[in-house]
């Protein structure tokens, strides 16, 4: 069966800023694994021991100021959304009021009706 690795091409993170520096690899059909470009030069210093993980912590130096600020923010924006709740709580509570009172009114209309209807009807008997 043919070897499905050498159709894979996995995308990485970019680290190396505009660095050309590289090592291409494949596997011919022998078996063996050939370098087959290699660019050795860097454009950047090179630190020993640097993982992925430490690039990550470089680039956010301050990240328990960015936690605390962004809680911060969080706690503001969870007393806007609170005071939007209770403003609209108030709007629901008015308009259901005012749907009580229209309520009442119509039904004084209709129950005038009727009785204007029955008397009518009396009145034409």
């Amino acid at each position: 069966m043919p070897d499905k690795r050498e159709k894979i091409v996995r995308q990485r993170a970019e680290t190396r800023v505009g660095c050309r520096a590289m090592i291409l690899v494949r596997k011919v059909s022998s078996g063996k694994w050939v370098v087959t470009k290699f660019v050795k030069e860097h454009t950047h210093p090179l630190y020993p021991g640097k993982g992925r993980k430490d690039l990550i912590y470089d680039q956010y130096p301050n990240e328990h100021d960015k936690i605390r600020e962004l809680t911060q923010q969080l706690a503001i924006e969870k007393k806007k959304a609170a005071t939007y709740k209770r403003q609209l709580e108030m709007i629901f509570e008015h308009i259901e009021e005012h749907n009580q009172s229209l309520s009442k009114k119509i039904q004084a209309i209709v129950d005038n009706v009727r009785e204007m209807e029955s008397k009518e009807q009396q009145n034409d008997r």
